[in-house]
């Protein structure tokens, strides 16, 4: 390859939605050099071709930035290299490729640099301008943007305030996993952002997550997603109880999936969770996840309630809380006779051990579970094996009582005796 090219590289690659196979990848030298219009016959060539095109060698493989992307039901990437740090030209280069970007539709944008780079330069602001523009031509269809967390600062928040004010189709954005300390006036753009928007989730804020949370769920709750998705958001009881009067008033009774995973929540939190939910009649629950909370053995209780009244409930996570081996106990009263849940995940309960396992092996027997979660607990390999041999066994030829609930905890505290 002729150094002398390779100053300034564009890699762009696609590949399937279904699959990670790659379609095509194609580069583009010293795009800074390029007229717009030969540029955008290059990129519109590599949209229209499916044939593998020839691969960059891994020795030039030095990416500055990136950007992703959906169009045409193809998963797209634009990787940024240079051999040496040359900002500026980086910059004028990412802002070539955005012009010809902002003039079709995307259904999902993302934008990352591998150096942080927050300064307000003429260059950096045409960058925001014109990811701007790319969110506001793909109304309609774009619902997810990622943005650098530097992003969260008052200059530019108020420029993209401008593009997202009124967008109809943008449900989530991300800004990265440092949550900046953002100023007063950053929550105010970002908080108009979300009550004159229909975007119902946002990464990256942490400490700052409270701020928008009631409107962020009103949001969420008008647009009526099966999915409740609350991960990683630092919600505690006080949250939880907020969303559980929200639950209540607006009587959400549709949910099918409940993501609490990895937040402050207790036992407590947990029960006015399933309070608000069996109030509201909510009966689909498939799937819920409360790994890594503050989850005690009181949660089983409750949790008990909700297996009853859900039916259809497939999935439980409880991994990383404080269950026990009274907590396992109590939970194979729900488990016993059950036909619907096949996966429990108890990982990283460390206060469960081989006491448990005859009532785990009990629960697997006289159940359809068929995958359930053991790592990181104080239960013996020689038990976790004998476990997962049990669960190989079809659910056709297990003895699985056809009875109430109240005969599956008699049954329980029959097989304990």
């Amino acid at each position: 390859m002729d150094d002398s090219k390779s100053e300034f590289i564009l890699i762009l690659q696609k590949t399937s939605l279904n699959s990670d196979a790659k379609i095509r990848e194609c580069f583009i030298y010293n795009i800074c050099d390029l007229k717009d219009d030969e540029l955008n016959i290059l990129i519109q060539n590599f949209f229209e071709k499916n044939d593998c095109g020839d691969v960059i060698p891994m020795s030039y493989r030095f990416e500055s930035a990136f950007c992703g992307f959906v169009f045409g039901g193809e998963n797209c990437r634009a990787s940024f290299l240079m051999k040496k740090d040359h900002k500026e030209k980086l910059k004028k280069g990412i802002i070539k490729f955005f012009n010809f970007l902002k003039n079709i539709m995307v259904q999902e944008f993302y934008y990352h640099l591998h150096f942080s780079d927050g300064d307000d330069d003429d260059d950096n602001i045409n960058i925001v301008y014109l990811i701007g523009d790319i969110i506001k031509n793909s109304n309609n269809i774009i619902k997810e943007v990622y943005l650098p967390n530097y992003y969260l600062k008052d200059n530019i928040l108020k420029i993209l305030r401008g593009y997202m004010v009124n967008h109809t189709s943008l449900k989530y954005l991300d800004f990265g996993h440092s949550r900046p300390k953002m100023s007063n006036i950053c929550v105010e753009y970002l908080d108009d952002i979300i009550k004159n928007s229909n975007i119902e989730n946002i990464s990256g804020l942490h400490d700052n997550y409270e701020y928008f949370f009631e409107n962020l769920l009103n949001n969420f709750f008008r647009g009526g997603s099966l999915n409740l998705n609350l991960y990683d958001k630092n919600i505690n009881d006080d949250l939880v109880l907020k969303l559980s009067d929200m639950i209540k008033k607006k009587e959400i009774n549709y949910l099918k999936e409940i993501n609490l995973s990895y937040n402050k929540i207790t036992s407590k939190g947990f029960s006015m969770l399933v309070d608000s939910l069996l109030e509201s009649k909510n009966k689909n629950i498939i799937e819920i996840y409360m790994d890594g909370n503050n989850l005690d053995d009181s949660c089983i209780e409750s949790l008990g309630k909700l297996i009853k009244k859900n039916e259809n409930m497939s999935c439980i996570h409880l991994g990383c809380n404080y269950i026990t081996d009274k907590g396992i106990e109590k939970l194979s009263e729900y488990i016993v006779g059950n036909v619907s849940i096949k996966s429990i995940t108890l990982r990283g309960n460390d206060k469960i051990t081989d006491v448990s396992s005859k009532v785990i092996k009990h629960m697997i027997k006289s159940s359809s579970v068929s995958s359930i979660y053991l790592n990181n607990t104080n239960v013996s390999k020689k038990n976790v094996d004998e476990i997962e041999e049990l669960l190989e066994i079809p659910i056709e030829e297990r003895e699985i009582p056809l009875t109430t609930f109240q005969d599956v905890k008699s049954a329980s505290k029959r097989m304990k005796e």
